[in-house]
């Protein structure tokens, strides 16, 4: 499997583009302008991208990618943001890469 799938509050992240399933759309997370921005973290931004992966009716933010940034004169000078594409993937795909993802450990 390309890529490096982690799981998170019941969606799938990895960091290639996925051929199977249906993409659904682009989100984003930016926790810039979040009130304590300087104490989230890579799980909030996750938090973010599952919640709206999910509202759509998705199981996987593919194409996965995340940061720092900071922010000049701000007082939460640093901030994380993320973002993916939502896809559904087919029950066997997704149990697929769950059973991958419990075999390397």
């Amino acid at each position: 499997m390309k890529g490096y799938p982690t799981y998170f509050n019941g969606i799938i992240f990895i960091e290639t583009p996925l051929y199977e399933g249906e993409r659904i759309s682009m989100i984003s997370a930016d926790l810039s302008f979040k009130f304590g921005a300087q104490l989230k973290n890579l799980n909030d931004v996750k938090a973010d991208l599952a919640y709206k992966a999910g509202a759509l009716g998705c199981n996987c933010v593919s194409e996965f990618k995340y940061g720092q940034k900071s922010r000049w004169l701000a007082i939460d000078n640093i901030a994380y943001f993320g973002s993916g594409v939502a896809t559904r993937l087919p029950a066997e795909t997704y149990q697929n890469i769950i059973t991958y993802m419990q075999q390397q450990q």
